[in-house]
């Protein structure tokens, strides 16, 4: 009797020690290590094409590439390079872009595709086009030398909280400039 009696209070005090099943815990330390893994870092994202320009007469698919800096307080600097429709290799550029936006990483999700993600919100402040870029709810996927974002469908355009992008192309990402 007496050796139950130890073996209760000592499941309890290991099931103590161990912390909660809410599973709040663990989101909430994992948002930081991920912001850490994400600050002071570049990545590249190779020759791809592009058809998103915002102007009625530029409606090729443009060959691009992309240049992403993020530094320690989470702003984004996208340098993309445009390069003529038929430049498959990115080899003579047209002309480029600048984009800054601020990262606000929101806690995990998972995505369509059962990966474990975090929601990102990312307000843009400045792009040398002059043109107003609305906000952009997606997701953020690290992978190692991997970086993925999350992508627009018609049900997820990303335009708000509630229509965050739900899906991420495994096809499409940002390789880490080391």
């Amino acid at each position: 009797m007496n050796n139950r009696w130890m073996a209760v209070v000592f499941s309890a005090i290991v099931l103590s020690a161990c912390g909660g099943s809410d599973g709040g815990s663990a989101n909430s330390s994992s948002t930081p290590d991920f912001r850490v893994k994400l600050a002071n870092t570049s990545w590249e994202k190779e020759c791809s094409t592009y058809n998103k320009l915002p102007s009625d007469e530029l409606t090729d698919a443009w060959q691009v590439k992309i240049k992403l800096s993020i530094d320690s307080s989470l702003n984004a600097t996208y340098r993309t390079e445009y390069f003529h429709p038929g430049d498959t290799k990115c080899n003579s550029m047209m002309f480029d872009a600048l984009d800054i936006s601020r990262f606000e990483i929101r806690g995990k999700v998972f995505s369509e595709e059962s990966i474990e993600a975090h929601a990102l919100n990312e307000t843009f402040t400045f792009n040398s086009g002059n043109r107003n870029v609305p906000p952009n709810f997606t997701l953020v996927y690290l992978d190692g030398e991997k970086l993925y974002f999350g992508q627009s469908s018609a049900k997820n355009p990303g335009t708000a909280p509630e229509t965050r992008h739900a899906s991420i192309s495994l096809n499409h990402y940002f390789r880490k400039v080391l």
